[in-house]
């Protein structure tokens, strides 16, 4: 909430073990992402990733 509160528009919190990615926005709910669900982005135009390419590239998948 540090990061928010200093007008960080977006924190990402990467959980390895979990396999999960959630993101914290200052006015919204934060979203978990895992698998193949896409996280896309209008801060980086044209991005689109899934947390299990994320993973997939660092060698933590099974």
């Amino acid at each position: 909430m540090d990061y928010l509160n200093a007008g960080v528009s977006r924190v990402w919190v990467v959980d390895p073990q979990a396999k999960s990615i959630t993101i914290f926005y200052p006015d919204a709910p934060p979203q978990t992402k895992k698998g193949t669900a896409t996280l896309n982005k209008s801060l980086l135009e044209g991005l689109q990733l899934t947390p299990q390419q994320i993973f997939g590239q660092a060698g933590l998948l099974d």
